[in-house]
């Protein structure tokens, strides 16, 4: 075989690897990292507020889950709302079991203090979609990039898996 009949088969495996590899991007569905802000106002004109991935939409709709828990983000507002009052257990409700005794009287004070800077759309201006050892998770990043915390959804509520306000 000649070098040049090698060169074309070798092009011709590389061609027929990237064809196979293109398809199957094309399959996956596409993930959403920068989504559109929504005022607090405007996801409470329809009774609860929304998630704003349409595409996970249609799974909570269903089940009619009035939890403040139902969504990543009407878990934060719940939480921040927590916070604000100081309430130490309720608050405890909405994080992950292995955080629980994190969350104590002079976290939430301190949390309280920083709280009164931010609002709902400076904590959630996006999210990412995964899953993690069978769980659906929910990565949400406030408006300057950085990451607030991962939501973990267990029985139906989202629960926070870091203590953001620290």
């Amino acid at each position: 075989m000649s070098a040049r009949n090698l060169a074309i088969c070798v092009c011709f495996i590389f061609a027929v690897t990237f064809t196979a590899c293109d398809k199957e991007k094309a399959t996956e569905p596409p993930v959403k990292t920068d989504l559109p802000n929504k005022t607090e106002s405007e996801s409470m004109t329809d009774g609860a507020a929304k998630s704003p991935t349409p595409e996970k939409q249609p799974e909570a709709q269903p089940q009619e889950n009035n939890s403040p828990l139902d969504t990543p983000q009407n878990s934060l507002a719940h939480q921040m709302k927590l916070l604000a009052a100081g309430d130490v257990e309720k608050l405890k409700a909405c994080f992950t079991e292995r955080l629980r005794s994190s969350i104590t009287a002079e976290s939430v004070a301190k949390g309280k203090k920083e709280l009164s800077s931010y609002t709902l759309d400076d904590l959630y201006a996006s999210e990412e979609r995964g899953e993690y050892k069978g769980s659906e998770t929910c990565k949400v990043k406030m408006k300057n990039g950085r990451t607030l915390t991962t939501f973990m959804l267990e029985d139906g509520h989202w629960l926070a898996d870091t203590v953001w306000f620290q």
